[in-house]
């Protein structure tokens, strides 16, 4: 479990390098790696996606598998309602970025055809990245506190 979470993490450093890179390489028109901002765009976005979508995988199955030892006797029954409010707080902001980081490589498509609202496209970058930012400390907190349950599951005493 503690390596699939590292993996994580080094996956969330990675899409903050990558989007870091991306929104200077269309500010300041340079490439990265030899490839243009929109290449590299399209190389950030797959792995971006990945990333976020093996995050909520950490706690899906993190989840079940508390949700199991809590059936087999394994916690006190508090427990189930923590892992519920942490995803409820958590999905909808990992969806909220997906749809901004999303929506903003969709609309590099008007940017390159020159259509009018192209003008849309830096401020939506902003709003994308410090919600990727914000999300980042989110997810840590989010992290421990699955942890934090995890490490209270024993036999409850009888």
């Amino acid at each position: 479990m503690y390596i699939f979470m590292l993996s994580c993490y080094f996956l969330m450093l990675i899409n903050f390098i990558n989007l870091t890179l991306v929104g200077l390489s269309g500010y300041f028109n340079f490439t990265v790696l030899g490839a243009s901002h929109s290449k590299y765009s399209l190389f950030m976005i797959l792995i971006f996606t990945i990333t976020e979508t093996v995050v909520m995988y950490f706690f899906i199955t993190t989840g079940s598998g508390i949700k199991e030892a809590l059936e087999s006797g394994l916690g006190k029954k508090d427990l189930w309602t923590r892992e519920r409010n942490l995803k409820m707080k958590l999905f909808p902001q990992l969806m909220l970025t997906i749809l901004l980081v999303g929506g903003w490589f969709i609309h590099k498509g008007a940017v390159e055809n020159n259509l009018p609202l192209s003008w849309l496209h830096g401020p939506l970058f902003i709003l994308a990245y410090v919600h990727h930012l914000w999300l980042l400390i989110l997810k840590n907190r989010f992290f421990k506190e699955q942890i934090d349950i995890i490490s209270e599951l024993e036999p409850i005493p009888t």
